[in-house]
This record gives C-alpha cells, sequence and structure tokens, in this order.
C-alpha cells in the first residue's frame, strides 16, 4: 500500500499531530510505503498565482506542484489529517487543493462533463474542530465539513473510505481524546 499522508496542523504538539503519530505507527505495522507531507514544515506556498495558471496551460506545472502531483500520483491512499477552522479546512490545504488538484491532472471536462482523474485511488480523513457535535449541527459546521469529501475528493474521482470529526477536542477529557486516537487506530488497521 502507497499512503500519502497530508497532515495540515502548525502546532506539532496538537491533537492532530497525535493523530498523525497514531496514524504512522498502524501504517508502520502493515509494512506500507508512506510518505507524509506537513505542509506547514515544509512551508508549501497555498497561494494560486497567475504564473500557475501560464504553467498549466504549457502543460508544466510549477516545480513544486509538480512535486506533490508526483506524490498523489504515486498514492494509491490518501489520508488527510487537520482541523476545522470557521467552517471550513484550514488556508493551507485549501490552497495545497488549488495548487496540486489542477485541470488535466485532478479532473477534465469531457463530453460527459466534469470528470474526476483520480480515479482508483482511496481516502481516510481525520478531521478536529473545537465545537461539540450539537453546535456544529446546529451552525451548519457539520455539513461544511463534507464539502472536502464530497466537493473535492469524491469529484476528482477519489473513493472516501471513511471520515471521522472528533468533536470538542480542547474541552474533552484526556481519557476521550485517547479513545478518539483508538478509533484513528481502528481505522487504519481496517484499510
Amino acid at each position: 500500500m502507497k499512503t500519502l499522508v497530508v497532515f495540515t496542523h502548525p502546532n506539532p504538539k496538537s491533537f492532530n499531530a497525535a493523530i498523525l503519530q497514531v496514524v504512522q505507527e498502524e501504517l508502520a505495522t502493515k509494512s506500507a510505503e508512506v510518505k507524509v507531507k506537513d505542509l506547514y514544515a515544509i512551508n508549501f506556498n497555498p497561494t494560486l498565482a497567475a504564473q500557475d495558471f501560464v504553467n498549466l496551460q504549457s502543460g508544466k506545472p510549477s516545480p513544486d506542484v509538480a512535486t506533490e502531483q508526483e506524490d498523489v500520483a504515486w498514492a494509491d491512499t490518501l489520508i488527510f489529517i487537520y482541523p476545522i477552522w470557521w467552517h471550513e479546512r484550514p488556508a493551507m490545504l485549501k490552497g495545497w487543493i488549488d495548487r496540486v488538484f489542477s485541470y488535466g491532472f485532478a479532473y477534465q471536462y469531457g463530453e460527459q462533463g466534469f470528470e474526476g482523474l483520480l480515479k482508483g485511488k482511496r481516502a481516510l480523513v481525520f478531521t478536529t474542530s473545537g465545537a461539540d457535535e450539537k453546535t456544529a449541527q446546529e451552525t451548519g459546521q457539520a455539513e461544511a465539513i463534507k464539502s472536502m469529501l464530497y466537493g473535492t475528493l469524491s469529484a476528482c474521482g477519489i473513493e472516501v473510505l471513511n471520515h471521522i470529526n472528533f468533536y470538542a477536542v480542547p474541552t474533552v477529557s484526556d481519557e476521550d481524546r485517547k479513545a478518539m486516537l483508538e478509533k484513528v487506530r481502528n481505522m487504519i488497521k481496517g484499510i
């Protein structure tokens, strides 16, 4: 199994980092080939610039985008780990998707309209939020989280195997957080 883990959190001591650690531990038990993209650590430039469009039209993406696309193409499984901020994924991850999941690589328009080009790949998504589940439902946050799954990944042809959002992470007990990490472990064991 070739797995690309896209990790997006600026704090290396965050609960998201604990999720990453569990993911890496479990993938090691499977002898999976793993590449981790820590978007903050690599200082990925999330800004989609005019030059990106010029490069795409010439068929040559920017070198940083080309590297990311090579890694996405290499992987059969993608794992995303990120927090939900203001009902959305972090701008760093949104910018990575804007630049990497570009026309001609992740999708195209054909006779049938929009067509995803990343078929045969699968994804797991782990998200965290400060809101509790009731508040997330009432405010629309729970629905907004799904845009990553169905508005991006599925549209590009990636099969979403599973998604779990861990609610109220800053305010739950350590025991609750340990139980959350056990859910992560079990999800990785299941792939």
